[in-house]
């Protein structure tokens, strides 16, 4: 009982004027009477709180709500409730055991409940890092309104196992947009189909706008109507996600590495793929190729890169280029979209690489995505006030620069390239992947 009691600072102050007026007994004598029943009125009303926080003591109710799971970079709902089922009114300080990778070290929720009233109080997190979030403890300081010299701690064994994963949300959202008709107010680029639908579907009856070379004659003299043949995009192209995990790809942006950024745009592109009938695989390397997933358009494909994807880190050490040449040429045997992303700094880390990737270009169609650094661009727009600024700009110009002929020299190459920042990263993929699809490219 006494180790769930708390003496607030109220008490400790109601104390320090209980000691003024002592010492100023010993200079005016009349004072003492004061002090004394000053003093004795401060412990009765010590009891009293104690009592009345003592008589709640089996009438609060604490639970916390949590997602099933939650979406990396996606802001998310933990519902707190507290229940005061006794005849007083409460003030109450919620603290919650947080996940360490959340990093909220002065989580605190402050509110007063009514006696009978049950409070459920919402509290958003955004998760930056993939992996389990394991919430502890949950503890709640109460005490009453009006005297509020006590507080009295209840906790309650809330300890749950929550897995952030590649955002869901995310996906989902790029593929409304991409399927709605108001697709190019979110950004998703409408590309002009070139030449017309080569795969056969059906027959059906004509319609107003049909062209008459698809008419189907014989189709035609037995349903006596003229009926046409219903044509298809071509199906079965194979995509692959190919992400790099080197050390250049641990560059924080936004809260977010580059590899988690890489890791949410490969399950939103690979839906898309997947919902325009297509074939989805992933590959992902650093020092050595540590995941391979064929090709597929199975049911459960997208399922299976999720998961794959949840488990991916970011290694400390330099890429190997010719590993990942090696591994393509002998896992992928049928011409292929690849959709690579990494991040080339310098104009030397692409020199050791550019054979490898015109030996993947030869057997494929290679796209090369690497990242605008925004905080450069943000730098390099500074407006000089010292002469150290001077050097930072200069230094943040020729960088951008770099990163412009690293492209210029991929395009040389015959090597189609995208430059985007980390937060546009996964429309941009799809603009491409739909560029690619109807213009017939692979």
């Amino acid at each position: 009982m006494l180790s769930a009691i708390y003496l607030k600072n109220r008490f400790f102050y109601a104390l320090g004027v209980a000691v003024v007026l002592f010492l100023l007994a010993y200079s005016y004598p009349a004072l003492m009477w004061l002090a004394k029943l000053y003093l004795v009125l401060v412990f009765v009303i010590l009891v009293i709180d104690w009592l009345m926080l003592f008589r709640t003591r089996q009438s609060i109710q604490l639970s916390r709500s949590l997602p099933a799971k939650l979406g990396l970079s996606d802001p998310s709902t933990i519902q707190y409730s507290i229940q005061n089922q006794s005849a007083t009114t409460i003030d109450c300080e919620l603290i919650d055991e947080l996940p360490f990778q959340l990093q909220l070290r002065d989580f605190r929720l402050d509110f007063r409940i009514n006696a009978g009233e049950e409070k459920i109080i919402p509290y958003e997190i955004r998760p930056v890092n993939r992996g389990r979030y394991e919430f502890g403890q949950l503890h709640a300081f109460i005490s009453t309104p009006l005297i509020s010299f006590l507080d009295r701690k209840i906790s309650i064994e809330a300890g749950e196992s929550v897995a952030v994963i590649p955002s869901v949300d995310q996906m989902k959202q790029y593929e409304l947009q991409v399927f709605s008709k108001t697709a190019s107010l979110s950004g998703i680029r409408k590309i002009r189909r070139i030449g017309e639908n080569d795969e056969f579907e059906h027959i059906r009856a004509y319609t107003q706008g049909d062209h008459i070379k698809s008419i189907n004659w014989k189709a035609t003299s037995r349903k006596n109507q003229l009926m046409i043949n219903q044509y298809q995009d071509s199906r079965s192209q194979m995509v692959y996600c190919v992400i790099d995990k080197g050390r250049s790809m641990k560059m924080p942006f936004h809260d977010l590495t580059l590899l988690d950024y890489a890791i949410n745009s490969c399950l939103a592109v690979s839906n898309i793929i997947l919902k325009k009938y297509d074939k989805v695989g992933l590959v992902s390397f650093a020092e050595k190729v540590d995941t391979r997933i064929p090709a597929s358009a199975k049911k459960y494909q997208l399922q299976k890169i999720a998961e794959s994807l949840y488990h991916q880190t970011t290694a400390f050490k330099e890429s190997n280029f010719e590993m990942l040449y090696y591994t393509i040429r002998k896992f992928i045997s049928r011409r292929s979209v690849i959709l690579f992303i990494t991040n080339f700094e310098h104009e030397s880390d692409l020199d050791r690489s550019l054979s490898y990737l015109r030996a993947i270009n030869k057997s494929h169609l290679l796209v090369v995505i690497s990242f605008i650094n925004s905080e450069l661009e943000e730098t390099a727009g500074l407006t000089c006030q010292a002469t150290s600024d001077i050097y930072f700009k200069t230094i943040a110009e020729k960088m951008a620069i770099d990163k412009e002929k690293i492209m210029q020299k991929l395009n040389a190459n015959q090597i189609q390239t995208i430059l985007t920042k980390p937060e546009d990263l996964s429309l941009q993929v799809i603009n491409k992947y739909l560029e690619i699809k109807a213009k017939r490219m692979s």
